[in-house]
């Protein structure tokens, strides 16, 4: 697997902080204020295990008015926020511009599994500056989504390392890769949807495209009908085996 080389990593930071840059001067604004300034759980005087009791907005659980987000980790990062600079706005932008940031240079590391070195760095910086992310950047709670995102794409790339060179299970990254999936839906609950990226994974990269392309190949080579009929039957199955694992992800 390729690494982020100095000069994709100075890019590629550098493109984030030009478009970010203004975020750090935002206070806090809509869900910010619940999840930030009336948010008792951030307070040092507040029992560190409530964070696990509690909801993303301070709630126990176990009320009926409760969101029901469970998200201890990310409110964690918001507790050491407040603990070093206490409701200073700056700080807790200045910390989701850095982790957009990473983001993106772990999404560069999955980009080079599929792609070539610049096909990879211009679809990253694509991904670093694209407006949909503009809400998750500069708004302080979307920070569950960057933490997730962090952890969701670590996952993918440790799963990635769980195949042996002669096709054996190789188990440490396979409970790296569980630990990675638990701590990225501990910061967001969509974090376990990395369960199905990863068989989408496993069926379509690791054990499927590259057989059927090699049969469709040879297929494709004969003109006689037996082979045309087996084209049809593989292209169905493909068909068949895509929708299927699409489903999957979907209700995941």
């Amino acid at each position: 697997m390729a690494e982020v080389s100095w000069k994709e990593l100075i890019l590629i930071v550098g493109v984030v902080v030009v478009c970010y840059w203004n975020s750090l001067f935002c206070g806090f604004v809509f869900d910010d204020v619940s999840a930030i300034l009336d948010n008792k759980d951030l307070r040092p005087s507040t029992p560190f295990k409530n964070l696990f009791f509690n909801d993303f907005w301070g709630t126990p659980m176990s009320e009926e008015r409760s969101h029901k987000s469970y998200r201890p980790l990310t409110v964690l990062t918001f507790r050491i926020n407040y603990m070093f600079s206490e409701l200073s706005a700056m700080s807790y932008h200045l910390l989701n511009l850095f982790l957009h940031a990473v983001v993106c240079l772990i999404f560069l590391r999955v980009c080079k599994l599929f792609l070539d070195k610049k096909s990879s760095l211009v679809a990253a910086l694509l991904f670093a500056v694209h407006p949909v992310h503009t809400e998750a950047v500069t708004g302080v709670v979307g920070r569950a989504e960057l933490l997730s995102s962090i952890f969701l794409l670590a996952a993918l790339l440790a799963y990635t390392k769980s195949k042996g060179p002669d096709n054996t299970i190789v188990w440490g990254p396979i409970a790296l890769t569980v630990i990675l999936v638990a701590i990225a839906t501990l910061c967001k609950e969509q974090g376990i949807t990395v369960i199905g990226i990863c068989c989408v994974y496993e069926v379509f990269i690791a054990q499927g495209v590259r057989t059927f392309c090699t049969v469709f190949s040879i297929l494709l080579q004969s003109e006689s009908d037996i082979s045309f009929f087996l084209f049809k039957t593989c292209f169905c199955f493909c068909l068949f085996h895509a929708m299927f694992a699409t489903l999957l992800f979907v209700h995941n």
